[in-house]
């Protein structure tokens, strides 16, 4: 079921073609461009949420076994190019 509100939501944070990272205490930490967005249940937060699908860049250290991945909006941040 749909939140009450929707689709007055609050706007998403990243647009396609933008570079973020995982926020993570532990490094490294993965990295790619955001390919693809949805508003989704997330029941760790008991709310909706915007969840990005993230293209991984091939320098990131997952790429190795993982191609895409998905990722909750508050679990990411903006990633500089130019810090690869």
């Amino acid at each position: 079921m749909l939140p009450a509100n929707f689709p007055n939501v609050i706007s998403p944070r990243y647009k396609e073609g933008q570079f973020v990272r995982w926020i993570s205490e532990n490094e490294p930490n993965d990295w790619g461009i955001v390919i693809g967005r949805f508003f989704n249940d997330a029941p760790h937060l008991k709310r909706w949420s915007w969840c990005y699908l993230i293209l991984l860049d091939k320098k990131s250290p997952s790429a190795a076994w993982v191609v895409a991945d998905t990722a909750w909006e508050d679990d990411l941040k903006l990633f500089e190019e130019e810090a690869l």
